[in-house]
């Protein structure tokens, strides 16, 4: 519905000025960038509910677990970083140490 008014008025734009096709497809693209956001929105919520149900495949919920994780590597302050970039490490060095031997 609002495709259909945006385009309208981008089309009467067109008319009446010559930057009107520019604005135009500013508005369009604009318009499919937020319908885009509000779909992935709406999979991340249906993501949620699968889970929280227990409706997903065995790949499905590994999937979901691993993205969720990112996103909270992704809120960690540097000092959380700090540490688990030193546990990480410490593990390297035991697997090449073990790797030597």
């Amino acid at each position: 519905m609002y495709f259909v008014i945006f385009l309208l008025i981008g089309l009467v734009l067109c008319y009446l000025f010559p930057f009107g096709p520019i604005v135009a497809g500013g508005i369009i693209f604009a318009l499919v960038v937020d319908q885009y956001r509000q779909t992935m929105h709406m999979r991340e919520d249906i993501r949620d509910i699968k889970n929280h149900l227990g409706l997903m495949n065995k790949g499905e919920a590994q999937e979901y677990e691993m993205n969720k994780e990112y996103k909270q590597v992704d809120r960690l302050d540097s000092e959380q970083m700090d540490i688990i970039n030193r546990r990480i490490e410490a593990e390297l060095e035991k697997e090449s140490k073990n790797n030597k031997s």
